[in-house]
């Protein structure tokens, strides 16, 4: 059954790189791409100081402003918002509910693939903020530095508009509160969304 829905999916994006070529402006003439994604973030593991903890699935949400400063290269800004719930079996029986927000910046290199389809991977670098629940520390937030991969695939649109599809991972190698260290290797996050 999964791989019905991988083929459907590709062929759905084949379909829509195909009809893309027929409706859609140029992308190698933008000068500038505002865009918004909205997607999922995969489960993971996150080590609070020298205990790990599972981090549950849930929704994200990515707002980004990229600016070519040559003609297939761009530099950027980003913010990055979900919410989630971490839980751990002696520790945290119950989970806790975590908020998370960054803001950072963006070098996206732009890789046509034809006149109404390119690829644009990403590195992003920014502040990260965690704020959970209380679970035993003082301090409930932790700050960190976000190191994120991300891969958009964008589809343009007849009107100027782009469909992407936006995929990708956040890490976080740094961080923490006064009392403990919060660091995750990269958590995968799959999205789509709206360029304009």
């Amino acid at each position: 059954m999964k791989i019905i829905k991988y083929a459907l999916l590709i062929m759905l994006v084949l379909c829509g790189i195909g009809l893309s070529q027929a409706l859609a402006e140029d992308l190698a003439s933008k000068e500038y791409d505002l865009g918004i994604t909205l997607g999922m973030w995969f489960p993971g593991t996150i080590s609070i100081e020298d205990v790990d903890v599972d981090k549950g699935g849930s929704l994200f949400l990515r707002a980004f402003a990229d600016m070519y400063v040559a003609p297939k290269f761009a530099v950027g800004i980003f913010g990055n918002y979900s919410k989630f719930t971490i839980k751990e079996d002696y520790y945290i029986p119950d989970g806790v509910d975590c908020t998370t927000y960054e803001f950072g910046m963006s070098l996206k290199p732009r890789i046509l693939l034809s006149p109404g389809v390119a690829l644009k991977p990403g590195l992003n670098i920014g502040y990260r903020n965690v704020k959970t629940e209380s679970i035993g520390y003082s301090d409930t937030t932790a700050d960190g530095m976000g190191i994120d991969l991300s891969v958009e695939l964008q589809i343009a649109l007849e009107g100027g508009y782009i469909f992407h599809i936006d995929g990708g991972f956040l890490s976080q190698p740094v961080g923490g509160t006064d009392d403990a260290d919060v660091t995750w290797a990269p958590i995968m996050y799959l999205g789509v969304g709206i360029t304009f």
